[in-house]
């Protein structure tokens, strides 16, 4: 129930187009909370955006097998989400189905898994997979694309639970099963034209996945035997579109010129005597046909998913903050405040706390660090700078912290996880491989005055979990009773031991996130204990 939270975070975020950021879902996370989880995850450099920076990189290829990690960011979209069935019982679209569904021949090839691997890394209970799917298409553009452009995002999809129904047009499909099968989509004519021109402007076909369109090249540094789409398989833009026009360069590429039979690109592209192409000859006109027709795919979703508006990230937000205790029982308030602008950004930000009485004299952080601009630095958000704060709170009243007079984030006096006091400890198999089983001490303070004797508090873990059929980590939450461990200043301490694991499979990827309650109507912020440091003492709780 948590009311009076769910109050103060809506009263604090009701500027976001009037949208209900109080709506919770399964996992008792707020739209509010999903939406600064995106912005957090496109303006943090060590995200996915790294992964397919610069856009020709092969991530994961140390074989030279040729792969391009932004081209099968691009692909799987085009995968997931047109098997959709919006007039029927509006099933399918993005929704990460495409996890159980590797193995059909429509996706054949390792792309689905490789990409799908990466993103499980960034798993966690406030994005969804079909969220992080999208944040890699809008990552692989910007990266790609010499304007810097980007896809607007949206948070709220449901991931599923088993595969969708097949139905993905291939190379070989003629031109009315493709037209079926993106209409049943919710896409026109015209769209589906669009929609494989944009997906083709990057990447290429490969041997190894279809040898009758593409011959083995024998080439050691691509065994894969890659053929691209057009001559700059690494930038997106109008290259591929204007060599089919013109007949020159790859005149198209393999599914334009390969054997008549895989010719796919062909038929699509002339199945309007080449009218809708040809629209997007211009750089101008072909951006923003693809952008438009991406936009659309990503938010092809099933009917009973709500998604939030475009999220636009604001100047200054939070990116990390968390109570605690020093050894003197004074509740301390640190974190990092991100900002980012095209122009210049302050040596320092300044914030203030807000209390009953009024906001208090402003104060300011650390210098500010940038990130350089570079390769490995999120594109299409100006300078992006971290401000690093830490105080001493002597005032119980606090309830807020506001930033630069744009931002404001809750603060909760009354029951917190103390980091500082917070371990991990990690346990592998018989043959030191693996880790099968991770475990937390987590230790939260709560006012003396809010706990009488025999009050339990309750310490809820969000984590990954293996899911049968999809290499998608599936998030569970494990719930544990904490004990009463000492008093310090004017906080009751509680402890507890949280295992995760099955003792058994390796445990996947992903980041887990710690709430303490206490009752119906206490709740501590949420905090990621992936920075806890290792307990080395045999006995877990005496760290």
């Amino acid at each position: 129930m948590l009311l009076p939270i769910l109050i103060t975070l809506f009263s604090q975020f009701q500027g976001l187009n009037g949208q209900a950021v109080n709506d919770v879902d399964a996992n008792g996370i707020t739209l509010l909370e999903k939406i600064e989880e995106m912005e957090r995850q496109i303006l943090n450099p060590f995200t996915l955006v790294s992964v397919v920076t610069p856009c020709g990189v092969n991530f994961n290829d140390n074989q030279n097998r040729g792969q391009q990690t932004s081209a099968e960011w691009v692909r799987i979209i085009f995968h997931d989400s047109i098997t959709a069935n919006i007039a029927g019982p509006g099933l399918g679209g993005l929704d990460a189905s495409i996890g159980f569904e590797s193995d059909r021949p429509e996706n054949v090839g390792i792309f689905v898994n490789v990409t799908l691997g990466q993103f499980s890394q960034f798993s966690s209970v406030f994005l969804s997979m079909s969220d992080l799917i999208g944040v890699g298409l809008s990552d692989s553009l910007a990266s790609c694309d010499p304007t810097a452009r980007r896809i607007p995002l949206r948070v709220g999809r449901i991931d599923a639970t088993g595969p969708g129904p097949a139905g993905v047009p291939g190379p070989t499909d003629n031109i009315e099963f493709a037209t079926a099968a993106f209409a049943k989509a919710g896409f026109s004519q015209s769209e589906m034209i669009q929609a494989v021109a944009c997906g083709h402007s990057l990447g290429g076909v490969h041997h190894t996945n279809f040898p009758d369109i593409v011959e083995d090249p024998k080439d050691a540094s691509n065994t894969d035997g890659r053929a691209p789409f057009d001559s700059t398989p690494a930038i997106f833009d109008n290259t591929g579109v204007n060599e089919y026009l013109t007949g020159t360069g790859l005149k198209g590429g393999p599914l334009v010129v390969g054997p008549e039979a895989t010719r796919s690109d062909l038929r699509i592209f002339a199945s309007d005597d080449n009218a809708t192409i040809s629209a997007m000859s211009s750089p101008q006109s072909f951006e923003d046909t693809c952008f438009t027709i991406f936009e659309k795919m990503i938010n092809t979703v099933p009917s009973a998913v709500k998604l939030s508006d475009p999220i636009v990230p604001r100047p200054w937000i939070l990116r990390e903050s968390h109570l605690d205790l020093n050894s003197a029982g004074a509740v301390t308030f640190s974190g990092t405040i991100i900002g980012h602008s095209s122009a210049s950004l302050p040596d320092t930000a300044s914030y203030s706390y807000g209390t009953s009485g009024g906001n208090t004299a402003p104060k300011t952080s650390q210098a500010g660090v940038a990130y350089p601009i570079v390769a490995n630095t999120p594109i299409g958000f100006g300078t992006i700078t971290d401000y690093n704060f830490a105080d001493t709170l002597n005032n119980p009243d606090v309830t807020s912290i506001n930033v630069q007079s744009s931002y404001s984030a809750p603060i909760n006096q009354k029951i917190f996880i103390l980091v500082s006091q917070g371990f991990h400890n990690q346990i592998r198999d018989s043959n030191n491989a693996i880790t099968v089983n991770q475990q937390y001490v987590v230790r939260a303070a709560i006012l003396i005055s809010l706990a009488p004797a025999g009050t339990v508090l309750s310490a809820k873990l969000w984590h990954t979990a293996a899911q049968a059929g999809s290499i998608v980590p599936k998030i569970l939450s494990t719930t544990v009773s904490m004990t009463l461990k000492t008093t310090l200043g004017s906080y009751a301490i509680y402890q507890a031991v949280v295992t995760v694991g099955d003792g058994v499979s390796a445990l996947p990827g992903g980041t887990m996130t710690f709430q303490v309650t206490s009752g119906a109507t206490l709740a501590s912020a949420k905090v990621d204990p992936g920075n806890w440091p290792a307990c080395t003492n045999d006995v877990l709780t005496s760290c």
